[in-house]
């Protein structure tokens, strides 16, 4: 009895560890720790009256990232203060194969979603344009694409594959504390 007692916590033991691997290795370099952050930003839009076929309470749950302006009238609490840090690190990582950072000052006030949002736009407007000038394979333009309906790899800066700009919509933006003190937004993206 004792010996099986003794395998039963090493076997919880090993599996805490692998467990707490696959945790680490799943996050990459933004390891969380306890903090007082928001978790979680989410962008809801009120949709049109067209909007119900698709959303029954005709609420979007995301906003665009090539031309969010277009939507902040109709985005909800849009001027509600929902990120308060002095500096952070914005994480691109989507459709890229190398990822983008950016390192981001406020003023300590604070920003609102909607100031948020046309940030993470300008962001993604800058690695776009900046995989265009770097790239020797360039970007197909939609007309000339045939067949293909997604956007052709490029071989710039960031090896941005599948979407154009105007494909991708943000979900959400996480908030955290890496171990490291310092704060990262991820975010999360449908195309």
């Amino acid at each position: 009895m004792k010996y099986k007692t003794s395998l039963i916590a090493i076997t919880i033991v090993i599996l805490a560890v692998l467990t707490l691997n696959v945790v680490i290795r799943f996050s990459g370099d933004v390891q969380k720790s306890t903090s007082t952050l928001p978790s979680k930003i989410e962008f809801k839009v009120k949709g049109s009256k067209s909007d119900t076929n698709v959303f029954k309470d005709r609420i979007i749950p995301w906003i665009s990232i090539a031309d969010p302006g277009k939507q902040t009238d109709s985005l909800i609490d849009a001027d509600e203060i929902v990120a308060q840090f002095s500096k952070a690190t914005l994480i691109i990582d989507y459709p890229l194969t190398s990822k983008a950072t950016f390192e981001l000052s406020t003023d300590g006030k604070g920003l609102t979603r909607k100031q948020l949002i046309m940030l993470i736009s300008q962001k993604y407007h800058e690695v776009y344009d900046e995989e265009e000038a770097t790239a020797t394979i360039k970007t197909i333009p939609p007309k000339e694409r045939g067949q293909l309906l997604n956007r052709n790899k490029t071989d710039g800066k960031y090896g941005i594959y599948g979407h154009d700009i105007t494909d991708l919509d943000l979900d959400w933006v996480e908030i955290t504390e890496g171990t490291d003190g310092k704060i990262y937004l991820t975010l999360e993206i449908e195309s």
